[in-house]
């Protein structure tokens, strides 16, 4: 029994990392963060789709520019990106709504920002 209680887990977990991201979408979207010194920032990010499960991200922060890209596990948004001479990963859980709320390491110092991109 629990061998059986195990494969079905396998094939629940399975299934569930295989579905698109729940109302992601390629589009404009208003950032609002905290970086990780505390200080709030906003800005703007266009998502595009380049696969199935495959994005372009690019942010602009006032005078700041990032790019990145990104793969959809069920409903996670992983993303890799460099920001001026810094790499970063982020992660974003795609709500129902479309809003994408996560949070993101830059640089050799780290430490944890959050952020929240809001569909336009």
């Amino acid at each position: 029994m629990p061998r059986l209680a195990l494969a079905a887990a396998g094939l629940i977990a399975a299934s569930l990392a295989a579905q698109p991201a729940v109302a992601q979408r390629s589009g404009t979207y208003a950032v609002m963060g905290v970086a990780v010194d505390g200080t709030a920032y906003e800005g703007s990010a266009t998502l595009a789709a380049t696969g199935p499960q495959t994005w372009r991200i690019n942010w602009r922060v006032g005078s700041d520019t990032s790019a990145g890209v990104a793969i959809t596990v069920g409903n996670m948004l992983v993303v890799g990106y460099v920001a001026g001479r810094e790499t970063g990963a982020a992660y974003y859980e795609v709500q129902a709504n479309g809003n994408l709320v996560g949070r993101w390491t830059q640089g050799r110092n780290g430490g944890l920002g959050s952020e929240t991109l809001l569909p336009r």
